[in-house]
């Protein structure tokens, strides 16, 4: 689709709007150069919070692995120290615990 043709009767339509305002003295702060920086300022305010969120994803995704691990390791050691038959049998079900998550 072409938004070229929208976009130029949009503005149009815009700088028809803020001339009427003006010749009525109702504002001159209405044209198409301050919306567009009012928008371009607007998306990149979103695009940063965006980021902002993703990089607290990331850090709290790799606060999760890290805790993770350290239970994982922490069931070796104790099954680890259970006799061999009960081992066996707990080393099962920690795998068919961690093929869920």
């Amino acid at each position: 689709m072409n938004l070229e043709p929208i976009t130029n009767f949009s503005l149009k339509q815009l700088d028809t709007a803020g001339y009427y305002l003006s010749r009525y003295g109702i504002t001159d702060q209405v044209n198409r150069h301050n919306l567009i920086a009012l928008a371009m300022t607007e998306k990149e305010r979103i695009m940063g919070e965006v980021s902002r969120l993703e990089l607290k994803v990331q850090l709290q995704r790799r606060r999760l692995e890290k805790l993770r691990e350290q239970l994982d390791s922490q069931a070796d050691e104790l099954i680890a120290k259970t006799p061999k038959m009960i081992a066996e049998r707990l080393y099962e079900v920690k795998d068919r615990v961690n093929s869920y998550l």
